[in-house]
């Protein structure tokens, strides 16, 4: 385990100073899974949204659930089951990074910003650091989304502030439900004053399908200007949900040009 991880695991414990929210599963929150080559003040960080836990409805926790790893628990999840597969893009425990689609969408954003890259997915992840902004998941009978409750996010919102305190990244992609509230943007912004931070939705299926017709010609475009690998074999390697129409997500990001 790194310095940053030690550091950070530590940090959250004494920001948890007790049990999750009676609202969450029972579960300590974990730290993003920071790569062995990633470097503060230079670094991409990838936000997911929220771990759905609802498949805990059926099972018992597995052991890194209930001992010390939990703290750590996407690196674990990787090294279990991402590092030595023979997936394309590696098992790490948060959608949707295990299928590709935040992933590749870290590798547009660091080829547009010009920050540290690797051809190949897992040297990639170990430059980068990828987690959930929510902390917790809400205890239900399905998976529940919870980004416009912003009673619901500031529990997470402390947890957040200490780890970009500690990152310092300079590029974050960042949920853009999250980003629009303007208590977490200000607290974020505070913790990482140089960070430049990527509004984006979330990359999934629906949105891709649903919400993005505007931005099909230019993906068009695009997928014709980066037909070169890496990139033209991590979006081609995308699992089949999102596949069809993620170029469209692409061409969004390449879009961006505020941050505040």
């Amino acid at each position: 385990m790194n310095t940053l991880a030690n550091e950070l695991i530590q940090r959250f414990k004494d920001t948890l100073n007790g049990t999750p929210p009676k609202w969450a599963w029972p579960f300590k929150p974990s730290i993003p899974l920071i790569g062995e080559n990633y470097k503060p003040g230079k670094g991409l960080l990838i936000y997911a949204s929220a771990e759905n836990l609802s498949w805990l409805n059926n099972k018992p926790p597995p052991p890194f659930f209930t001992d010390e790893d939990v703290w750590n628990r996407y690196r674990v999840q990787y090294e279990m089951s991402g590092r030595h597969s023979k997936d394309f893009f590696p098992y790490v425990g948060i959608q949707p990074a295990n299928d590709g689609g935040l992933l590749a969408a870290g590798l547009f954003t660091a080829i547009k910003y010009s920050l540290q890259q690797e051809t190949e997915p897992r040297p990639f992840l170990e430059m980068i650091a990828v987690t959930n902004w929510c902390k917790f998941s809400i205890k239900s009978a399905g998976n529940r989304d919870y980004l416009r409750d912003t009673k619901k996010l500031t529990e997470s919102l402390s947890y957040v502030v200490g780890e970009l305190a500690l990152l310092h990244p300079a590029v974050v992609l960042i949920p853009k439900a999250v980003w629009i509230n303007p208590i977490l943007k200000a607290a974020m912004i505070g913790a990482s004053p140089r960070s430049l931070f990527l509004p984006v939705p979330q990359f999934n299926a629906r949105v891709l399908n649903c919400h993005m017709n505007e931005y099909e010609n230019s993906a068009t475009g695009l997928k014709k200007q980066l037909r070169e690998p890496p990139f033209a074999i991590w979006m081609e390697n995308l699992c089949r949900p999102i596949k069809k129409h993620a170029w469209r997500y692409i061409a969004m990001l390449d879009g961006i040009t505020t941050q505040k």
